[in-house]
């Protein structure tokens, strides 16, 4: 993991954050209640994808995988001082 990807991450615990999702994830996106719930989840727990992690916005990508939907979400988040903003949710089958 990079540098500047754990500085981001460590400036507020992801466990314990408020998450919003941003205009384009609400609306766009056309989540279903479990597809929040499993977004939010993936930024709690999921596993950082520095690839698809940008330094310019400082955005940082999370995925994690669930067997039970045998489903890999890709959330994309921006880190505020007191709250992490959901910018986008991509999901593919399989595990990834």
């Amino acid at each position: 993991m990079e540098i500047w990807i754990k500085e981001v991450v460590h400036r507020i615990d992801r466990k314990k954050a408020k998450i919003l999702f941003s205009e384009h994830a609400a609306n766009d996106k056309n989540l279903s209640i479990e597809d929040v719930d499993n977004s939010i989840k993936t930024v709690q727990i999921g596993k950082v994808e520095g690839e698809k992690s940008t330094k310019e916005k400082e955005r940082i990508c999370f995925k994690n995988y669930f067997d039970t939907k045998r489903q890999t979400y890709f959330v994309v988040v921006e880190y505020y001082l007191d709250f992490i903003k959901i910018v986008t949710v991509n999901k593919k089958k399989g595990k990834y």
